[in-house]
């Protein structure tokens, strides 16, 4: 018997090296996670001369499924990102113990990790295989106090629920939070080179997020759950929304006067707060091409915002739509 308390709640995960094949948890995860399963159970009318229309019974396939939240850090972000755009991402050493991890996504390949994930309070462990992430949103508001570091939510979707134990011997991880103040955005034409213009005393806040348009497969022989291995996709987009100072028409006038699309390219960058050696610092940077696609006016303590809704489109020359760059101190993401 657990003690069944909110606070004891365990999230523990691994990385599969095939989808549906379990592994055990290599590491703690601190997001805050919230599972969902439903079975649908089937409602046919029967006909009997009675009043009682319920006779028969049968379930449908169940359906697992989770959300999660985390605050974003440089050394767990990463992690997630395997899932969310690119698996089997490898650090380049800068040859001082620095690591780059560059998440571009693939264009045509199907290279997204599934990790087992152990949860709930450890007296009542549970395990859910094939977890994807089919969405997911990378956020901040330099103004919110209660959520001063960049977040992280995903929906994940899973292939099966059971009982479990809990992998033991897994370490605590030193990280460090990506805030949000002290983002550095830059805004650039098309044609030049992405992270040239820096846009100060503008951003307020941003929301970005990429939908992986997953769906998982089932057969006439699977019973209870959907197919191991088996997962297809649709088209991966990535939209954007940001909240701006409206001091200036300069962007607002790139989507009102004129006739054809003008592309944008847009760069948000945050440094971490010492240095891993030298001048190198920990670093997040996202780096987006596509085009402004709504806008809006507010208000923020009396002065006037506007908010921006961006869609990501693929660049020819970039040969992608967006890409996250990672740098910590990290030789290999545990």
């Amino acid at each position: 018997m657990g003690t069944n308390e909110v606070i004891l709640q365990k999230n523990q995960a691994g990385l599969e090296n095939t989808r549906g094949t379990g592994v055990a948890a290599t590491r703690i995860v601190y997001a805050q996670i919230t599972p969902s399963f439903t079975r649908p159970l089937m409602d046919f009318e029967d006909h009997s001369g009675t009043y009682e229309g319920r006779r028969r019974v049968a379930y449908a396939r169940s359906r697992v499924g989770f959300s999660a939240k985390d605050i974003a850090t440089f050394e767990d972000l990463p992690w997630w990102l395997q899932m969310g755009v690119k698996g089997g991402v490898t650090g380049t050493d800068d040859g001082s113990g620095a690591y780059t991890y560059t998440f571009t996504p693939s264009a045509a390949t199907d290279d997204l990790k599934s990790m087992s994930l152990e949860f709930n309070e450890s007296g009542n462990p549970y395990e859910a295989d094939q977890c994807m992430i089919n969405s997911w949103t990378l956020r901040m508001d330099a103004d919110n106090d209660q959520e001063p570091g960049w977040m992280f939510d995903a929906e994940i979707i899973a292939r099966d629920w059971s009982t479990t134990t809990c992998t033991g011997a897994l370490s605590d991880r030193t990280t460090e939070v990506i805030l949000a103040r002290g983002t550095k955005l830059y805004i650039d034409d098309a044609g030049g080179t992405i992270g040239s213009t820096q846009k100060t005393g503008s951003l307020i806040s941003a929301s970005i997020t990429v939908n992986n348009n997953l769906h998982f497969k089932a057969f006439a022989e699977d019973v209870t759950y959907v197919a191991a291995n088996k997962v297809g996709r649709g088209r991966r987009t990535l939209d954007a929304q940001f909240t701006f100072e409206f001091d200036s028409d300069t962007e607002f006038a790139n989507y009102r006067n004129t006739t054809a699309p003008v592309q944008r390219l847009i760069r948000l960058q945050r440094e971490g707060a010492s240095p891993i050696h030298t001048t190198v610092y920990k670093r997040m940077r996202l780096d987006m091409y596509g085009y402004w696609n709504s806008w809006s006016r507010g208000d923020r303590q009396g002065n006037l915002t506007a908010t921006f809704g961006f869609a990501g489109f693929y660049d020819e020359s970039a040969a992608k739509t967006f890409q996250l760059a990672i740098v910590n101190a990290l030789s290999a993401l545990p």
